[in-house]
């Protein structure tokens, strides 16, 4: 079991995030080239730790530790402690599947659900947009689909 911050939180929930949707922006970086920029935007807003999110999931799959899973992280306003947060870098391929727009490879999906079932302690999965009016993560995040 991993638990957060001084008050040892446990952590039972992950939130799926998006970065760039559309755009591109990080076509051909690099995962710490993506880390460098979003920590920068980060620590341009004001963020005390910089980089909020736990992980970065790179298009073809690649992952990329950020913050420690044992740090409240910076990627929900009001829903930080006890969950983590997963960012996934959009591929350009886009693809319609029932009334969400996917942004997402099946690289991702599968590093992200293979992440997710080996911890045993993750009850639920949202997405940004179950907790904002945002359209991260660009599609309905249903628990059930990743654990």
């Amino acid at each position: 079991m991993f638990f957060q911050g001084a008050s040892k939180v446990p952590v039972r929930e992950a939130v799926l995030h998006c970065a760039g949707i559309r755009t591109g922006q990080f076509d051909g970086m690099s995962p710490f080239q993506v880390f460098l920029t979003v920590n920068k935007w980060h620590h341009e807003r004001g963020f005390k730790n910089g980089f909020g999110y736990h992980a970065i999931v790179m298009p073809d799959g690649t992952w990329y530790s950020g913050r420690p899973l044992t740090m409240v992280g910076a990627h929900v306003m009001g829903h930080n402690q006890g969950t983590w947060g997963l960012l996934m870098i959009e591929s350009r391929q886009i693809k319609k599947l029932g009334e969400f727009e996917d942004y997402f490879t099946e690289q991702q999906r599968r590093a992200v659900r293979s992440w997710l079932r080996s911890m045993p302690q993750i009850e639920k999965v949202s997405g940004h947009n179950d907790y904002a009016a945002k359209l991260c993560p660009g599609f309905e995040v249903k628990s059930a689909d990743w654990l």
